[in-house]
């Protein structure tokens, strides 16, 4: 059953989602800053995806309340059932991000927080291009990745296991170049500001936060 990726994270969120509910409620991190970031750079009511929604707190309320449209997904059912507790008119989509499937240009945005970094770094490229597909032209995609160049982490996370995988900072904004995108800013960040206690699942981390543009080909390059 945990033979993949995709299964030790699904199974390890289905069952701290109790855990993870209160963690993001009380969490202070750049999420909701890179969000008003994103909508700063759109239409109002915009169509937003996002991927790694959790229970819905705090990014998808905070995007429903500012009038957007958002399709939200979540490889975790159990994350998905808590959302849809709270949104039950949201469209929510529980599984694998990369086997999702939508129409091209259908987004205006896009978000990924504290997710990509979940799937193999194989796969990271094919799920960027996706996005890059799914994004209007001129769409704009925040989210973060971690900073380390490893393939395969395999660790505990509140007594489960859990997989990580990540390109270091130079071999993401190249591969994110390559895939189409823009880097309208990036920025990497302690944790917490590297105030988090011991005990903290992100204590002595650091991730890569992202402001990507899907460049329009029409109009790229004009003065």
């Amino acid at each position: 059953m945990f033979d993949t990726p995709e299964n030790i994270v699904e199974y390890a969120y289905d069952h701290i989602s109790e855990w993870y509910l209160q963690w993001v409620e009380s969490h202070e991190s750049p999420r909701e800053r890179y969000v008003k970031k994103l909508l700063e750079g759109l239409q109002p009511s915009p169509s937003i995806l996002e991927l790694g929604c959790g229970p819905g707190v705090p990014i998808l309320r905070l995007l429903l309340e500012q009038g957007a449209h958002v399709v939200a997904n979540d490889i975790s059912t159990k994350q998905i059932e808590k959302a849809k507790a709270r949104f039950p008119d949201c469209e929510l989509i529980s599984g694998d991000m990369t086997e999702l499937v939508f129409e091209p240009e259908r987004f205006h945005g896009a978000i990924s927080f504290y997710t990509l970094f979940h799937l193999p770094r194989s796969k990271l490229r094919d799920m960027l291009t996706k996005i890059h597909s799914w994004l209007k032209p001129n769409g704009v995609f925040v989210f973060n990745l971690a900073t380390i160049d490893e393939e395969e982490i395999h660790g505990e996370f509140l007594g489960y296991g859990m997989f990580w995988s990540s390109f270091d900072i130079k071999g993401s904004q190249a591969l994110l170049r390559e895939v189409g995108f823009d880097l309208l800013q990036v920025e990497v960040l302690q944790a917490g500001d590297g105030k988090l206690k011991e005990d903290d699942p992100d204590y002595g981390a650091e991730f890569m936060w992202v402001v990507a543009r899907k460049t329009d080909p029409l109009t790229d390059g004009m003065p």
